[in-house]
C-alpha cells in the first residue's frame, strides 16, 4: 500500500531523534505485552507479581496495539530503520554498571551509609568479591573480539 503522505525530508538529527524515540516506546511495550500476556520474571532476590485484572490485561493489549500501529506508520512513512540490538550489548551495559555497583558491596563501600558492624565486613566482603568476579566474567564472556564469537551475525545491526 503506497502512503498518501508526500515525502517528507528529515535531517539526520531528527530521523535520530524520532527513532530513539519510538525505539524506546516499543522497548517499554515489549515488556508491558510481556507482563500483560502474564509473563513475568522471577530470581532470588526480584520478583514480579501479576497484579493486572483480565480486562486490564485484554485492554492493555489493545492499547499496544494501537500504539504499535501508530509506530509502524511513522516507520514507513518516514523511512525509519528498526533497531535491532543483540542480546549481548545490554547484557554487556548492565553487567559493567552491576559490577561498578557490586564492587561497593563491601565492609569499606558500606562506610558510607554509618559505622559498620564488626562482624559483617568478614562476613560480606569475600561474599562481595565472589559477586564482582563472576559479573566481570559474564561481561567478558560476551565482549569477546569478533574473532572468538560463535556467532558473528549475533553483532550486526540492520
Amino acid at each position: 500500500m503506497k502512503s498518501s503522505v508526500p515525502s517528507i525530508e528529515l535531517s539526520e538529527n531528527h530521523r535520530r531523534s524520532i527513532s530513539i524515540t519510538l525505539q524506546l516506546a516499543d522497548k517499554s511495550l515489549c515488556e508491558w505485552e510481556d507482563w500483560a500476556n502474564g509473563h513475568m520474571r522471577s530470581g532470588v532476590m526480584y520478583c514480579e507479581k501479576d497484579t493486572f485484572s483480565s480486562s486490564q490485561k485484554s485492554e492493555m493489549r489493545n492499547r499496544i496495539a494501537k500504539i504499535r500501529q501508530s509506530l509502524v506508520r511513522l516507520r514507513d512513512e518516514l523511512q525509519l530503520s528498526t533497531n535491532v540490538v543483540a542480546t549481548t550489548e545490554p547484557i554487556i551495559g548492565q553487567a559493567a554498571v552491576l559490577w561498578e555497583m557490586l564492587t561497593e558491596l563491601n565492609g569499606r563501600g558500606l562506610q558510607g551509609y554509618g559505622k559498620v558492624a564488626e562482624d559483617l565486613a568478614p562476613y560480606l566482603d569475600p561474599i562481595g568479591e565472589t559477586l564482582c568476579e563472576e559479573m566481570h566474567a559474564i561481561e567478558r564472556l560476551f565482549s569477546l573480539s569478533s574473532s572468538d564469537e560463535p556467532n558473528p551475525d549475533a553483532r550486526k545491526r540492520n
